[in-house]
């Protein structure tokens, strides 16, 4: 079952990322969609969870204060990651996301002592390198200003840190905590953030569009955190993560081509055989 939660997981997160870009396309506030899209998640959690006894739990403050954290961190990296894109370019941006996964691989592996073995080794090692293949060439992006080289940095830290923490709750409060429980509380944090953030902007108005693509990335944003929860139950951090990403950017390239029109040059080509061979070594 667990590589079954791990493939749920990729194709909810890749139904992410092509909702962000049909965001992206029809020029909508990125922030306005993200508040519905968090609302979207609570509700569904939260009517989806058995509440029974939860009052009576110990061990509530550690996991609201882990929740609270995340949240925030949650809804700050996608305003950072979409802000890097406009200023940096989509090549700096992706690559900065995709390299955090050493986060939560470094963090399995020294922390809870996964097991390591040579075909791990060298699937995570070629993981890096087709990631860095597979992303926009950095070439042809534009000159970074220096007062906004910071936003790729911080892509990189706080990505690592929210994956990390998910992680960390599959380690050390899933036992007290279901997946839903822990995720209406990460979600409603993350709402809250950004509520705050429209109401001090006076934005908090919402256009029609953003209230439909908030519910559509609320449903599949939901879904791409529990998914990968359950698989973290099941399979090793060390390689969920890196599977994780090898097949959103893997399935992302031949969605862009047949969909998008994009065209990936060689490089591109040859980091997406080197991802089948880095698949298959963390699989096997």
């Amino acid at each position: 079952m667990g590589f079954l939660f791990l493939s749920l997981s990729a194709v909810f997160s890749l139904l992410v990322a092509q909702v962000l870009k049909f965001i992206e396309v029809r020029s909508l506030r990125v922030l306005n969609v993200l508040v519905i899209n968090y609302l979207v998640a609570v509700l569904i959690s939260v009517f989806s969870t058995d509440w029974n006894g939860f009052e009576e739990q110990r061990g509530l403050i550690p996991i609201l204060i882990h929740s609270a954290i995340l949240g925030f961190l949650f809804i700050a990296n996608f305003m950072i990651y979409s802000k890097s894109i406009d200023k940096n370019g989509m090549g700096i941006s992706i690559a900065a996301m995709r390299m955090s996964l050493m986060f939560p691989i470094l963090l399995s592996l020294v922390i809870y002592n996964e097991d390591v073995t040579t075909g791990l080794i060298l699937g995570i090692i070629l993981s890096f390198v087709s990631l860095l293949l597979l992303v926009p060439s950095l070439k042809k992006e534009r000159r970074v200003q220096l007062k906004f080289a910071v936003l790729p940095v911080l892509l990189f830290f706080i990505s690592g840190i929210t994956d990390s923490g998910l992680k960390v709750f599959e380690q050390e409060f899933s036992m007290l905590f279901d997946e839903s429980q822990f995720l209406s509380a990460l979600f409603f944090f993350a709402f809250l953030t950004g509520s705050v953030v429209l109401l001090v902007r006076d934005q908090f108005n919402f256009k029609r569009k953003e209230l439909i693509y908030g519910v559509l990335l609320g449903v599949v944003n939901l879904y791409s955190s529990y998914f990968i929860l359950l698989a973290l139950k099941e399979i090793p951090g060390s390689v969920v993560f890196p599977l994780v990403n090898l097949s959103i950017v893997f399935a992302g390239t031949f969605i862009g081509v047949i969909f998008w029109k994009d065209r990936p040059d060689k490089r591109q080509w040859v980091g997406l055989a080197l991802a089948s061979i880095s698949i298959f070594l963390l699989v096997a």
